[in-house]
């Protein structure tokens, strides 16, 4: 059976509704439509009926038209003519009152046109009448014009008789009425009287017709007026009638079309209304169907219904919508539990770190991958329920020793106790160099979870940061401390060269003062040295084949070393080229060969190669020189601070332990890296990694550094210097003075700047760039050449720190005059020629 929806239902209820209900306004209209064709038809009836009274009318009014040209007839033909014609639209007005279909109507006017007709012809009667005396009175013209004398014999009564017989005939109004009288006194002529007679009689006959005439004539126009008014009467009450009933009519008519309108519209809406509410209250069911359909199938992503309706399918829906999201509720925790439990279950296959669970009888519950990886078991190793004594025999399995956070012994007996009741945390530490780290907490139903993570890489990675930490503030130290050391070296210097100038002296005096300047230039290198392992010694790069400098180098190492040591070479890189110090690195080879020679006092194998590389930890391409030696190794508690200053392993007074300084120092202010490993009594292996050029590159041309700063001055000159330490002030300023120069010191650059301000102006200005006040030197230099004060003389800047620093902190220029300190007097006086 198929199924039919309630929807459908009311649809094809609405449906036949609404065809009776249309069906019955249609009826309704096609009988206005029959009652406007009955009045059409009444009216087809009716106007004719007009149209042939109308039609009489006319008729009537040509016959009233027509009596006068009759009556005028002068002719007897012509009154023949116009009698023939009255009697033709006489039949025709009968034959068109015939046609009339009121019959009291159609009696009246047979009667009118009867006495209408009789007039006419009384009319015709008259003027035919009228014709026949008229020819009479020619016949009578003719017989008096045959009585009058031919001569004038007659007499003149008769004559006259006679003169007026015929002016009576041709104008018988002119006569007097007397004339008979007239005749008859005269005797004389008996058939003259006679005609005056008759003439006479004839004449009053034609008066008696004329006034007849227009008495019918009268007549006839008023009968004709009468039929006229009757017909227009008639014709008037037609068309009231006809009027009337199209009122009626369209009235009726124009009111049924308004109700069957009105009722139409209010049918309409009404089903309209009907139609609406239906189809809300279908789709509403639908739509709670639909849902519960979907729901009953499992299906969630469809959205809820939104239903507001104040009747029983609302309170459904309300109900409905409560057990939907109670429904979704479950589904949703069901999808959340399995979503938790597969995303938990994928998190502890896949994490990286080792985990385990042990129940509060100490049996195995759960464990993950990464706790097999992490101690290389396999699969047949473990099982559910397994005892953790069993477990822990093997993740014991190497030689290895248990260290908490302060890396004391701990005991695994006292561990495993402790586990279910409160948080577990060490570290076990096996020889291989693997370091994994053990963090227990207990659960609250009992038992414990274990995770197990790998610090091998990140106690490495801590190591080397703290190793270069520590070589960083090392390095600020040393720094520093080179500084401020070379002020004294500047002092200590010049007051020597200044004492070795002076006379008398005696031979000892003389060999004291050379002791004491050489021991300086042995602090001088050491402040090189210290300021190398700083990074702030001042390199002088250029592009350097390392291969080549390597070769070029080999005899003055085979010497160093001693035949006892076989120096071998495997150089793979002849066309690469690095931007660096050539006289750097080839000290730090030949120091790093003569370590070696030192790690070998019973001979052995000294190995220099190279190799295309790349930076550790990054992509720049680089050049690696390795070193390496047979010799006695380093140990790893040594390893870790070979690049420390003045650490050294070498009996005192045997090494300063500047050496590895030095070079670590170069290294890394070249932009390269230095790795040291080392087997104990095996071998050690030094590599140098250095940034390499990809072609050698055109250098631009450093003749312009390498040239000596020259400063022209004229003997007694006025120098200002400009030193903050003491010591230093005294030794540069006797030392001017002793070249014969007028010497003005300050302490400050503020001091100078407000002396500008007094007019004075000296020939020239030695600064040192590192000055206590607010201004350096450099900035102080700078300041006055730029600055309108009339200086024009030479400014000569000093300072115990590399130049390249000087440019990168205080803005140095090359065009800048510069001395680097400490200073002899010779090098002075080769800058200030006179």
């Amino acid at each position: 059976m198929r199924f039919v929806s309630i929807r459908q239902k009311a649809s094809l209820s609405i449906l036949a509704i609404s065809v009776v209900a249309f069906f019955m306004v249609g009826i309704g209209w096609q009988s206005m439509r029959v009652s406007e064709a009955s009045l059409s038809e009444f009216e087809s009836q009716t106007l004719p009926e007009i149209s042939t009274s109308l039609t009489l009318a006319e008729g009537v009014a040509q016959l009233a038209a027509i009596a006068p040209y009759t009556a005028g007839s002068g002719r007897p033909f012509q009154l023949q003519t116009e009698s023939e014609r009255i009697h033709r639209r006489i039949l025709e007005l009968r034959g068109v009152a015939d046609s009339l279909m009121d019959s009291e109507f159609q009696v009246d006017i047979d009667k009118r046109l009867d006495d209408l007709q009789a007039t006419l012809e009384e009319l015709v009667t008259l003027v035919r009448e009228e014709l026949y005396i008229r020819e009479d009175g020619l016949a009578q013209q003719f017989r008096i014009r045959q009585l009058l004398p031919s001569d004038n014999s007659a007499e003149v009564t008769s004559r006259q008789g006679l003169a007026w017989l015929l002016q009576l005939l041709e104008a018988p109004n002119l006569l007097p009425d007397n004339l008979a009288n007239v005749l008859n006194l005269s005797d004389q002529n008996e058939q003259v009287r006679s005609i005056a007679q008759d003439l006479l009689k004839a004449h009053q006959r034609l008066n008696d017709i004329q006034q007849r005439k227009n008495y019918l004539l009268i007549a006839i126009r008023a009968k004709s007026e009468q039929l006229s008014n009757k017909v227009s009467d008639f014709v008037g009450g037609l068309q009231k009638k006809v009027s009337r009933q199209r009122q009626e009519v369209s009235s009726f008519v124009a009111t049924g079309q308004i109700w069957i309108i009105g009722i139409s519209v209010f049918l309409l809406l009404g089903l309209t209304r009907l139609y609406w509410y239906s189809q809300r209250m279908t789709k509403d069911l639908g739509l709670v169907t639909n849902d519960m359909e979907q729901l009953s199938l499992g299906v969630v992503e469809s959205k809820p219904a939104r239903i507001r309706r104040n009747d029983e399918i609302g309170t459904l829906a309300e109900t409905f919508d409560v057990f939907r999201q109670d429904a979704l509720r479950r589904l949703e925790v069901t999808a959340e539990l399995s979503e938790q439990k597969r995303l938990l279950e994928t998190i502890f296959d896949n994490m990286n770190d080792g985990l385990s669970v042990f129940s509060a009888k100490g049996q195995l519950m759960a464990w993950n991958l990464g706790y097999q990886k992490l101690f290389d078991l396999t699969d047949e190793d473990l099982h559910l329920g397994m005892p953790i004594d069993e477990v822990q025999k093997l993740i014991n399995r190497g030689v290895h020793k248990n260290l908490n956070l302060e890396n004391q012994q701990v005991h695994m007996d006292e561990v495993n106790e402790s586990r279910h009741l409160k948080v577990q945390s060490f570290e076990r530490h096996f020889d291989s160099g693997k370091i994994i780290e053990f963090r227990s907490k207990p659960m609250p139903e009992g038992g414990f979870v274990t995770l197990y993570t790998d610090l091998t890489e990140r106690k490495s990675v801590e190591s080397q940061l703290r190793q270069a930490q520590k070589m960083e503030m090392l390095g600020q130290l040393t720094g520093g401390v080179a500084h401020d050391f070379n002020n004294l070296l500047a002092a200590i210097m010049g007051n020597l060269q200044m004492l070795a100038d002076s006379r008398p002296q005696t031979q000892d005096q003389s060999r004291y003062i050379e002791r004491a300047s050489a021991v300086a230039e042995k602090s001088s290198n050491l402040v090189q040295r210290l300021l190398a392992f700083s990074r702030r010694q001042q390199l002088f790069p250029v592009s350097v084949g390392i291969d080549d400098l390597i070769e070029g180098m080999l005899d003055l190492v085979e010497y160093s070393v001693g035949t006892h040591i076989q120096v071998d070479k495997d150089l793979q890189c002849p066309n690469v080229f690095s931007l660096i110090d050539p006289s750097q690195l080839e000290n730090a080879l030949l120091n790093l060969a003569l370590n070696s020679a030192s790690a070998m006092p019973e001979g052995g194998h000294l190995s220099f190669s190279t190799k295309t590389c790349t930076l550790p930890d990054t992509d720049i391409p680089a050049i690696r020189i390795r070193v390496e030696d047979t010799g006695e190794g380093i140990s790893e508690e040594v390893i870790g601070r070979i690049f420390e200053p003045f650490f050294t392993t070498k009996p005192v007074g045997k090494g300063s332990g500047l050496g590895l300084s030095m070079i670590y120092g170069f290294v890394k202010q070249s932009g390269g890296e230095i790795k040291v490993t080392s087997e104990l009594g095996k071998w050690t292996r030094v590599c140098l990694f250095l940034p390499q050029q990809e072609q050698n590159p055109v250098l631009p041309d450093l003749s312009l550094e390498s040239q000596e700063v020259s400063i022209q001055l004229a003997e007694h000159s006025l120098v200002w210097l400009v030193e903050d330490d003491d010591d230093v002030c005294r030794v540069i300023r006797e030392q001017l003075q002793k070249m014969s120069y007028l010497v003005q010191t300050f302490d400050h650059a503020e001091a100078v700047l407000k002396a500008l301000q007094t007019g004075i102006v000296p020939d020239a200005i030695v600064s040192d760039v590192n000055l206590s006040g607010a201004m350096d030197g450099v900035a102080l230099a700078h300041h006055i050449q730029s600055s309108e004060v009339g200086f024009t003389g030479a400014i000569l800047l000093m300072s115990g720190l590399p130049k390249d620093e000087l440019e990168q902190k205080y803005q140095l220029k090359s065009d800048d005059f510069f001395i680097a300190k400490p200073f002899t007097i010779k090098a002075l006086e080769k800058i200030f020629q006179k």
